[in-house]
């Protein structure tokens, strides 16, 4: 059974999906990839308003949890037309799925008519709060105010009842091990990690037990994890913002692939979930 194209891309809050899908648009209304649009999409406030900061040299802001809005772009790539959609663009919906198990009719049809999902993790932001696969509490970063995730599971079982709970939604079992959907993890913010490593590398040292879990789950050939910094790096000086203002904000940010290559070309992470 061949896989559709329609793309299901889904994210915890601040995973870096705002940043990367105005600077995806961005390139498409630019004309500076090879993807275009198939028609003017809906609701994308939150996505120009994204780029308006940018533009400015303005870093990104999350979007509200309470704007529950399904962002659908509609996008043509050799001769193909399908749909890039990000349901509930806060991410609220996303946490609810994790958190309370729920999920509802729209998300089961989400999960069953795209064939392919994007899953945004942001490296630098994961804590392991009572995570059993660490030695011990002292491994648990010493500089971050734990206080406040006293109730909160590690992300390492978080991103696994996500997919666990998306997968169930699609009456997909886990018996035999997964052809579709096609899983492309993307680890955000590349440029926060410093670092040199593949993005398997950091995947396997940030969450083993769920790099275990996407391995024994999906075929090999089904899955990928790459890595992305769409802005490349932080604007918290008036230098870099104004990088941002003389050069615009489509000349940064860059995608790490499998072997460790840099590729300038942001649009490419599509292309690459496509090819999985």
């Amino acid at each position: 059974m061949e896989a559709n194209n329609s793309t299901l891309i889904i994210g915890l809050p601040k995973s870096g999906k705002t940043t990367f899908l105005a600077q995806l648009y961005n390139r498409i209304i630019n004309k500076n990839c090879r993807i275009t649009l198939g028609k003017t999409p809906e609701n994308i406030k939150s996505i120009l308003s994204a780029c308006e900061r940018l533009a400015e040299g303005k870093p990104t802001e999350p979007t509200a949890a309470s704007e529950n809005v399904k962002l659908v772009i509609p996008v043509e790539l050799d001769n193909k037309s399908f749909d890039l959609i990000c349901p509930d663009y806060g991410g609220e919906q996303v946490s609810n799925v994790t958190e309370f198990m729920e999920y509802d009719n729209n998300w089961q049809k989400l999960t069953k008519e795209n064939d392919r999902w994007i899953l945004f993790i942001r490296p630098g932001e994961l804590y392991h709060h009572y995570d059993l696969s660490l030695k011990g509490y002292t491994d648990i970063d010493s500089n971050r105010d734990n206080t406040t995730l006293e109730n909160q599971l590690s992300h390492q079982y978080l991103f696994i009842e996500l997919l666990q709970s998306l997968l169930y939604a699609r009456d997909v079992g886990v018996k035999s091990k997964i052809d579709i959907p096609k899983l492309l993890i993307v680890l955000t913010c590349w440029d926060e990690l410093g670092t040199t490593k593949k993005p398997i590398e950091i995947l396997i040292e940030k969450l083993p037990m769920f790099s275990h879990f996407i391995d024994t789950v999906w075929k090999t050939d089904s899955y990928k994890i790459i890595g992305l910094s769409s802005q490349e790096f932080p604007l918290d000086t008036k230098e870099a913002q104004d990088k941002y203002l003389d050069d615009l904000p489509e000349s940064f940010g860059y995608l790490v692939d499998e072997n460790n290559t840099h590729e300038k070309d942001l649009t490419k992470l599509i292309e690459i979930a496509l090819n999985i």
